[in-house]
């Protein structure tokens, strides 16, 4: 069970130490004996001699094992940052109500059994500050690996969170795509079907083909540039009837369009952002052109201001902005250059030409072109 989730304690089973508790406590145990002068060899036998570092391994083992399971009875971690000096007096306590009187008990009783007064005058007690020592320094180790364990899941969390919350946001935004689309498109059907157009029903197979894809796009972050171009050409052809050809549209796409990532919509959106904000006649034709340069998606159109369309959502571009910077972390940016209208898919950086990553928790990498 994870202290971090009750906040009490965990759970000893989880931590997997057995063996290098096994391997080190006898290596302890005679350092604390022979650094303190506890035992005497000239007093003892070859068997005798084994049994005293057999019974001093023993207690060093039972000793770690007893302020182990003291210590995962702890409350939570945090406390260190929190509140040190409480959590250092904690364990304070527990090696004097624990460590000390358990070593005492054992020590003495060896030396009892054995008669063995040890090298020097104050061997005891110096066995027992070197145990003491020994038992900190082993709990100092304790809390750095369950500190570092703890904020390591306490980042992934936040990540996994963060993740999550521009996931939906993400999702919220393409959500926002159907109606600005289905608004702007509708009122132009509505204008043909008022003036009687046979080129009704041909607008609304094309518009149709168009939602569809707008349909299919639902549930996908990215989309090829590929599959933009198809849907812009869809929706040229939208505005070719609406507008009698006074639309003219210019691609200048790379032969890799199928290894070129963007958010799906993104090209109709501008187009359809283009036709919302400029007058279209046939003495003055609206130019849209949409190339890839100096690893930038760029589409540009002559800048011939109009009346906005009476009800607009208003949702377009900063729509679109959003919507790139969550799915690429890069910003798209548009503005007025040599009297056009100019968008750029993401600023220029000098970062790798058509190669992100967005790094998510567990250290998964997804490649962002663009």
């Amino acid at each position: 069970m994870d202290d971090r989730t009750n906040g009490t304690s965990v759970d000893a089973r989880e931590v997997h130490d057995f063996w290098p508790r096994l391997l080190v406590s006898p290596i302890l145990g005679a350092l604390v004996v022979n650094l303190s002068g506890l035992i005497d060899h000239a007093q003892h036998s070859t068997a005798g001699l084994i049994g005293s570092y057999v019974w001093f391994a023993t207690v060093a083992f039972l000793i770690w094992e007893g302020n182990r399971r003291l210590y995962f009875r702890l409350p939570r971690r945090e406390d260190w940052l929190l509140r040190p000096w409480r959590r250092l007096g904690v364990l304070l306590a527990l090696i004097s109500l624990f460590t000390i009187p358990f070593a005492t008990a054992t020590l003495w009783g060896w030396r009892v059994a054995t008669g063995d007064t040890g090298t020097r005058q104050y061997a005891l007690p110096t066995a027992l500050f070197a145990i003491v020592a020994f038992v900190v320094a082993i709990t100092h180790v304790y809390e750095t690996v369950f500190l570092l364990r703890d904020w390591e899941s306490d980042r992934l969390r936040s990540a996994r969170i963060e993740h999550a919350r521009l996931q939906t946001e993400l999702e919220s935004l393409g959500r926002e795509v159907d109606p600005h689309f289905l608004f702007n498109n509708l009122n132009a059907l509505a204008h043909l079907i008022e003036h009687r157009s046979e080129a009704a029903p041909r607008f609304i197979r094309t518009l149709s083909a168009s939602y569809q894809y707008v349909l299919d796009c639902r549930g996908r972050t990215l989309v090829s540039l590929a599959e933009e171009l198809e849907a812009l050409e869809r929706h040229r052809a939208l505005a070719e009837i609406r507008y009698a050809g006074d639309v003219r549209l210019d691609v200048q796409a790379p032969s890799a369009v199928d290894c070129l990532l963007l958010p799906p919509v993104s090209l109709s959106e501008i187009f359809q952002n283009a036709l919302k904000h400029n007058s279209v006649a046939s003495d003055h034709p609206l130019h849209i052109h949409v190339r890839v340069e100096n690893e930038t998606l760029v589409v540009e159109n002559s800048l011939r201001p109009g009346p906005t369309e009476a009800g607009s959502t208003r949702i377009g571009l900063t729509n679109l902005r959003e919507r790139f910077r969550l799915a690429t972390n890069r910003v798209m940016v548009w503005g007025v250059e040599n009297d056009r209208f100019v968008v750029h898919g993401h600023e220029r950086t000098t970062v790798k030409p058509f190669e992100y990553r967005i790094r998510w928790p567990r250290d998964d990498e997804i490649a962002i072109p663009w």
